[in-house]
């Protein structure tokens, strides 16, 4: 849908003449006076005594209508320039108009610009690109490093046992006693707790695991919980919400 093609029904506040308004599509025109001037015109094919006008309905754009004048001037221009962003991005009038009216119609379109992240299906999606980016930090590590999920991997994946068993001569005096160790181990131990004795009693510390194991066993997730306070989507796009 173009901007051109949206309408706005004004209709007379003298109750005599409730039910004979008129549509007329503000952005057909070249300019706000020229919009102005169409109005006039219409407002003159009515008797004198119909001297007030109230804006009834629109085609998905009531938040930026007023009485009177239909559109104010600040709002005629403001539709324009984000119809011009909405282009940019890939979205229509009434997906772009569905992120102004987030912040209530009041950010600057430059705002705008600078909150917008890119289209995305998710914030998940989105935290794996942004996580592809900027890295996995240590601090990102040390809040979203999912521990249960690593140990659970060494628990079915074999590895776990072969720790035990594998080179069982340098820890035990016999097979048997290793199999018995690593039996105990899991008993005493959930996923999270097995996970981090390996990271930190085994590696030494997170960033010892390398990035592709980080990345592997990154909770994203709950990462994308997080950001879902700073970010939000709207109309199939990412935008910083602060």
């Amino acid at each position: 849908m173009k901007l051109e093609k949206i309408f706005v029904f004004m209709e007379p506040y003298d109750y005599n003449y409730r039910g004979q308004g008129f549509y007329i599509y503000p952005w057909s025109y070249n300019s706000y006076d020229q919009f102005q001037d169409g109005l006039r015109e219409k407002y003159a094919d009515y008797p004198p005594e119909v001297e007030e006008w109230e804006f009834v309905d629109s085609d998905g754009i009531n938040a930026f209508c007023v009485d009177m004048d239909g559109v104010s001037e600040k709002n005629w221009e403001y539709l324009k320039e984000l119809e011009d962003f909405g282009q940019d991005i890939g979205l229509d009038i009434y997906e772009i108009v569905e992120v102004a009216k987030y912040w209530d119609g009041k950010q600057d379109v430059d705002d705008l610009r600078d909150k917008h992240q890119g289209r995305y299906d998710s914030i998940e999606d989105y935290a794996y690109d942004l996580l592809d980016d900027i890295g996995v930090s240590d601090d990102l590590a040390e809040r979203y490093f999912s521990f249960d999920k690593l140990g659970y991997a060494l628990k079915v994946g074999g590895d776990l046992d072969a720790m035990f068993v594998d080179d069982w001569e340098d820890n035990y005096g016999s097979e048997d006693e290793a199999i018995e160790a690593l039996e105990k181990f899991e008993r005493d131990h959930n996923d999270e707790e097995i996970g981090e004795w390996y990271v930190y009693e085994v590696v030494g510390n997170l960033s010892s695991l390398g990035a592709d194991t980080m990345k592997d066993y990154f909770d994203y997730k709950k990462f994308a919980r997080d950001l879902s306070h700073d970010y939000e989507l709207i109309s199939g796009h990412i935008w910083s919400n602060n």
